[in-house]
């Protein structure tokens, strides 16, 4: 039964990956005179102060921000850490009501290579502009505003698939209702921010977890649930112990592995680069949906910053956003047990391999194949409190029997033995 869950959350998840695009520039901006769509009159999932128009075709993008956006020299005052779990996500095939939706990806990430293709909001005429060279005869088309989210629009493709729903039960609805009920979670630690809408230096530090202590009782058999019943910043979450090198816990939890020392705050978004090779994973298996752990490239997180009237902190319109290589994502896979012998595994490869929409580099080269593909999560989170630091199984890639599970390595050629924790950090900011 954990190896049906395991599997069929990495055929929803395989075509998750993080990306980068061309610098902001506020010099780009155009008073007026877009072609295709005006720009948005909410600022949100994916497009804020760093959107702009393409002077090349005026086109409306919500380009992603970068370190050239990052403010002046701000206020050195610091209002201690903050500590953020994720509440809710949505990736791809809900709409804000929670409906499937089949355009409801497209209103969800970046502008992550810098061209507008084939854009409901952005018409052009010609052959379509394009980033690379597609792996299938078929273009995949960007969402609003140049969007690049290949990820969510097969997510909900998947979604409405009888035969993988009625395997699986695919659904952002289980996927959440496991993050509620505190089967596992991902923390952001925030420390050297003034507390203001500007802060030209903060740090930022991740933590995977496999979950809490002791599950909410949260039934999480239908589309809703008992949010109330839900985790509280009073709860306490488990660390996965191999991202903590100092070995300390609870109120003394130690710096992370995974970090961007040089994140800032602008206009009270808070924008964080992810170091290269990042292996972005929601650990454990006590959920309904089990995740997918993917190694990203040229990842970016960014939310908003919101303080309420108690003085409690939380991120609203969080976005992660960036690339995920075709052979990384099998290999994805393959450490989740779903193995070369499986019915669905020869499907996972053809859907890693055809369905690249960019550069795994980042870089803009049109006659160069495809070998990434584009994704874009919205998220929430709201704040909450570290526990004692817990044992990951190690995640290593089976190579031929089917009835290997996560972790187990059906071969002798070895892996990550930290769940890729020191991997990103080796590599921290190569991208």
């Amino acid at each position: 039964m954990l190896r049906s869950k395991l599997a069929g959350w990495g055929v929803l998840l395989v075509v998750v990956a993080f990306a980068e695009c061309k610098v902001y520039d506020e010099s780009m901006l155009l008073e007026a005179g877009f072609a295709g769509s005006p720009p948005p009159a909410a600022r949100d999932y994916g497009v804020g102060w760093w959107s702009g128009a393409d002077p090349a075709t005026s086109c409306y993008s919500a380009r992603r921000p970068s370190a050239a956006d990052r403010p002046a020299t701000t206020s050195d005052a610091d209002i201690g850490a903050l500590i953020f779990g994720i509440r809710t996500m949505r990736l791809g095939s809900r709409n804000l009501n929670g409906d499937l939706d089949p355009k409801a990806w497209q209103d969800i990430g970046f502008d992550l290579d810098g061209m507008c293709t084939n854009s409901t909001t952005c018409p052009t005429s010609g052959e379509p502009k394009v980033s690379c060279k597609p792996t299938s005869a078929s273009i995949p088309a960007d969402g609003s505003y140049c969007r690049d989210n290949n990820f969510g629009n097969l997510e909900y493709l998947i979604s409405t698939t009888p035969d993988i729903q009625n395997r699986f039960a695919l659904s952002d609805p289980s996927f959440n209702c496991s993050i509620c009920k505190g089967a596992y979670n991902i923390l952001f630690r925030i420390t050297g921010y003034n507390g203001e809408p500007n802060d030209s230096s903060i740090r930022i530090d991740i933590y995977p977890s496999p979950g809490l202590d002791q599950l909410k009782p949260v039934n999480c058999s239908g589309d809703t649930w008992d949010t109330s019943a839900c985790w509280t910043s009073d709860d306490r979450w488990e660390i996965q112990s191999t991202y903590v090198p100092s070995h300390t816990s609870a109120d003394n939890t130690g710096d992370s592995t995974l970090y961007d020392p040089s994140a800032f705050v602008r206009d009270g978004y808070v924008v964080a680069s992810l170091p290269a090779n990042t292996l972005f994973w929601f650990p454990g298996d006590r959920g309904v949906a089990l995740a997918f752990p993917l190694k990203l490239q040229g990842g970016i997180v960014t939310g908003k910053l919101v303080k309420d009237t108690n003085g409690q902190w939380s991120l609203e319109d969080g976005m992660i956003a960036g690339r995920l290589k075709a052979t990384d994502a099998i290999e994805a896979f393959q450490m989740l047990g779903l193995c070369p012998g499986d019915a669905l595994f020869a499907g996972a490869q053809l859907m890693a391999n055809t369905n690249a929409d960019v550069l795994s580099s980042g870089d803009t080269a049109p006659d160069a194949t495809c070998d990434a593909i584009s994704v874009g999560i919205a998220f929430t989170a709201s704040a909450a409190k570290f526990g004692s630091l817990a044992d990951v199984q190690p995640l290593v890639p089976c190579t031929g029997s089917a009835d290997a599970g996560p972790g187990d390595s059906g071969s002798t050629d070895g892996g990550s033995t930290d769940g890729g924790a020191n991997d990103a950090a080796a590599d921290a900011h190569a991208d």
